[in-house]
Protein backbone atom coordinates (compact mmCIF):
# COMPACT_ATOMS: atom_id res chain seq x y z
CA UNK A 1 0.00 0.00 0.00
CA UNK A 2 1.26 3.48 -0.92
CA UNK A 3 1.87 5.80 2.03
CA UNK A 4 -0.08 9.06 2.06
CA UNK A 5 2.15 12.14 2.05
CA UNK A 6 1.58 14.57 4.93
CA UNK A 7 2.46 18.20 5.63
CA UNK A 8 2.69 18.96 9.34
CA UNK A 9 2.22 22.61 10.35
CA UNK A 10 2.65 24.00 13.86
CA UNK A 11 4.46 20.73 14.42
CA UNK A 12 5.67 21.30 17.97
CA UNK A 13 7.95 18.38 18.79
CA UNK A 14 6.22 16.08 16.29
CA UNK A 15 3.15 14.63 18.00
CA UNK A 16 1.09 14.30 14.82
CA UNK A 17 4.06 12.78 13.04
CA UNK A 18 4.65 10.17 15.71
CA UNK A 19 1.03 9.09 15.65
CA UNK A 20 0.68 9.06 11.86
CA UNK A 21 3.97 7.38 11.03
CA UNK A 22 3.41 4.77 13.73
CA UNK A 23 0.55 3.41 11.60
CA UNK A 24 2.98 2.90 8.69
CA UNK A 25 0.39 4.42 6.31
CA UNK A 26 1.71 8.00 6.30
CA UNK A 27 4.94 9.80 5.50
CA UNK A 28 5.57 13.40 6.62
CA UNK A 29 7.20 15.10 3.63
CA UNK A 30 7.34 18.69 4.92
CA UNK A 31 7.01 20.27 8.36
CA UNK A 32 7.09 23.68 10.01
CA UNK A 33 7.51 24.81 13.61
CA UNK A 34 8.11 28.41 14.63
CA UNK A 35 7.46 30.13 17.94
CA UNK A 36 7.17 33.88 17.23
CA UNK A 37 7.47 35.05 20.81
CA UNK A 38 10.70 33.27 21.77
CA UNK A 39 14.31 33.79 20.76
CA UNK A 40 15.24 30.14 21.25
CA UNK A 41 13.24 27.70 19.12
CA UNK A 42 13.25 24.72 21.51
CA UNK A 43 10.37 22.78 19.94
CA UNK A 44 11.86 23.09 16.45
CA UNK A 45 15.26 21.95 17.71
CA UNK A 46 13.67 18.93 19.40
CA UNK A 47 11.79 18.15 16.18
CA UNK A 48 14.99 18.32 14.13
CA UNK A 49 16.91 16.19 16.63
CA UNK A 50 14.20 13.52 16.46
CA UNK A 51 13.36 13.57 12.72
CA UNK A 52 16.17 15.51 11.03
CA UNK A 53 16.13 18.92 9.39
CA UNK A 54 15.39 17.76 5.83
CA UNK A 55 12.19 19.49 4.61
CA UNK A 56 11.61 21.09 8.04
CA UNK A 57 11.30 24.87 8.30
CA UNK A 58 11.75 26.97 11.40
CA UNK A 59 10.16 30.09 9.94
CA UNK A 60 6.92 32.03 10.31
CA UNK A 61 4.53 30.00 8.13
CA UNK A 62 2.98 33.17 6.73
CA UNK A 63 6.40 34.07 5.28
CA UNK A 64 7.15 30.71 3.65
CA UNK A 65 6.68 30.93 -0.12
CA UNK A 66 3.96 28.47 -1.18
CA UNK A 67 6.15 27.01 -3.91
CA UNK A 68 8.65 25.85 -1.26
CA UNK A 69 6.06 23.62 0.42
CA UNK A 70 6.00 20.12 -1.04
CA UNK A 71 2.87 18.53 -2.46
CA UNK A 72 1.02 16.19 -0.12
CA UNK A 73 -2.21 14.26 0.32
CA UNK A 74 -3.01 15.45 3.85
CA UNK A 75 -2.39 18.63 5.83
CA UNK A 76 -2.33 18.48 9.63
CA UNK A 77 -1.69 21.25 12.13
CA UNK A 78 -1.35 21.52 15.88
CA UNK A 79 -2.62 25.07 16.15
CA UNK A 80 -1.18 27.18 18.96
CA UNK A 81 -3.90 27.32 21.59
CA UNK A 82 -2.58 29.90 24.05
CA UNK A 83 -4.97 32.61 22.86
CA UNK A 84 -7.98 30.27 23.21
CA UNK A 85 -7.00 28.15 26.18
CA UNK A 86 -9.19 27.94 29.28
CA UNK A 87 -5.93 27.71 31.22
CA UNK A 88 -5.67 31.50 31.04
CA UNK A 89 -7.99 34.07 32.54
CA UNK A 90 -10.76 35.55 30.42
CA UNK A 91 -9.05 38.92 30.81
CA UNK A 92 -5.81 37.55 29.28
CA UNK A 93 -7.48 35.48 26.55
CA UNK A 94 -6.85 37.10 23.15
CA UNK A 95 -8.79 34.79 20.80
CA UNK A 96 -8.68 35.85 17.15
CA UNK A 97 -6.81 39.07 17.90
CA UNK A 98 -3.93 37.36 19.72
CA UNK A 99 -0.51 36.93 18.13
CA UNK A 100 -0.97 33.15 18.03
CA UNK A 101 -4.73 33.19 17.63
CA UNK A 102 -4.49 34.27 14.01
CA UNK A 103 -1.99 31.63 12.85
CA UNK A 104 -4.62 29.20 11.63
CA UNK A 105 -5.43 31.69 8.84
CA UNK A 106 -2.07 30.76 7.30
CA UNK A 107 -3.45 27.38 6.29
Amino acid sequence: MKKLKVIELFAGVGGFRLGLEDTDNFEVVWSNQFEPSTKMQHASKVYEARFGSNNHRNQDISEVPTEEILDADILVGGFPCQDYSVATTLHNSKGLIGKKGVLWWSI
